[in-house]
């Protein structure tokens, strides 16, 4: 039986590098020559905690980029050799940090030739999650077409994206803006601004200053608060900040699990909730709370068919849709570039793993063909070449 290497969490708090059976890719499916794999904090909690671990060994890495190596029954619309990147979540078989993947057909998007695979692998996991949040979980008007060609209902109003350092808020902020809402608030360290500008932000403000609840309603006018929030970092911490500035008749959209402390990966020790706890008393009363579980975006039956086949893979040919930054691990066995990821990930750093490999490898080392790129260290999603 053929093998090839993968990136594991194989007990509570341990990892490895080990061969793992190549599949065949069954009807409506894909396999995919996983080239560049992005880790991102959910990573820490499989690894770190065993949450959401249903069984051992589970490879890691939730979007993937790479070549078709071979297409299931039914698949009529990719070939082999095509480029494409994947929403690498339905189990062990389809992460990202191994060579090869089974992909379902429906969590696919072909790229266009001139998009690097680094950048398509910063993609899928974050995109969903944004499209999911606003489109589906805020009830948001899909546009027939992005950009629209009429301005949606609430254009102007004030839409709050809390966190506009995480990845996920970047693509909620471009597809914000590509949907024609024109009056979009983010939060972020302020070397940041000018680059969450270019995605389509209209206020920009430091997560930090002491003025912050007065510097947002400045901009709101009216009674100073928002009524639609999306948290992109989902924590004690910044739900406080939050329920300074919204408004009791608003919405926040939260992006599940909710951290204890102020960061996205949760403080040392402390526990994660899948709803909001009733004692922590962060958000006014009367504030509705919708809480993201972007897992579950293919029971809706139009995103499922749509979402990564056809709406993303027209974005990105359209160039409509700016890749998160890449900051690459290229140094090193997969192990030890893994373990560098997970480490970065804990102290919410983001990042790209990336070795190519070739299959059947006997050896990590013999999978670590590296080609050096400069990545930013700021605002950037880490890539693995697998």
């Amino acid at each position: 039986m053929a093998t090839h290497l993968a990136a594991v969490t194989t007990a509570k708090g341990d990892f490895n590098v080990i061969e793992v059976p190549t599949s065949r890719p069954g009807p409506g499916e894909i396999l995919l020559k996983n080239e560049y794999g992005a880790m991102i904090a959910f990573d820490t909690y499989v690894t770190d905690l065993g949450y959401m671990v249903d069984s051992y060994p589970l490879a890691l890495g939730f979007s993937a980029a790479g070549t078709v190596a071979e297409v299931g029954e039914g698949v009529d619309d990719l070939k082999v050799g095509d480029r494409i990147t994947a929403f690498s979540y339905h189990g062990t078989k389809a992460k990202a940090l191994q060579q090869y993947s089974i992909q379902p057909r429906n969590v696919c998007a072909h790229i266009p030739d001139d998009l690097p695979l680094e950048e398509a692998a910063t993609i899928p996991d974050n995109f969903v999650t944004a499209f999911y949040t606003i489109f589906n979980q805020l009830g948001f008007p899909i546009p027939q077409y992005f950009p629209p060609q009429h301005p949606p209902p609430l254009a102007a109003v004030p839409i709050l994206v809390y966190g506009g350092g995480s990845t996920a808020a970047q693509y909620a902020i471009q597809l914000l803006n590509l949907a024609g809402y024109k009056n979009i608030i983010t939060t972020a360290s302020p070397h940041h601004h000018d680059f969450l500008r270019s995605l389509g932000a209209t206020s920009t403000f430091d997560y930090r200053s002491t003025t912050l609840a007065e510097d947002i309603a400045k901009v709101v006018g009216g009674d100073g608060k928002v009524t639609i929030v999306i948290d992109a970092i989902t924590a004690e911490g910044t739900l406080k900040r939050i329920g300074e500035v919204v408004s009791p008749l608003g919405t926040v959209a939260i992006l599940l699990p909710i951290k204890e402390g102020s960061s996205v990966r949760g403080g040392a020790g402390t526990d994660m909730h899948m709803a909001l706890p009733e004692s922590w008393k962060v958000l006014p009363e009367g504030a509705k709370v919708v809480g993201v579980r972007t897992f579950l975006y293919e029971q809706d039956s139009h995103l499922k068919q749509y979402l990564m086949p056809l709406i993303l893979t027209q974005l990105l040919e359209e160039k409509h849709i700016k890749p998160s930054r890449v900051r690459l691990l290229d140094q090193g066995s997969l192990k030890e570039r893994v373990e560098t990821g997970l480490d970065l990930l804990r102290n919410n750093k983001r990042f790209v793993v990336g070795s190519k490999p070739e299959p059947r490898l006997s050896s990590p080392e013999q999978a670590s063909s590296f080609e050096e790129k400069a990545g930013s260290t700021g605002i950037a999603t880490l890539i693995f070449n697998i």
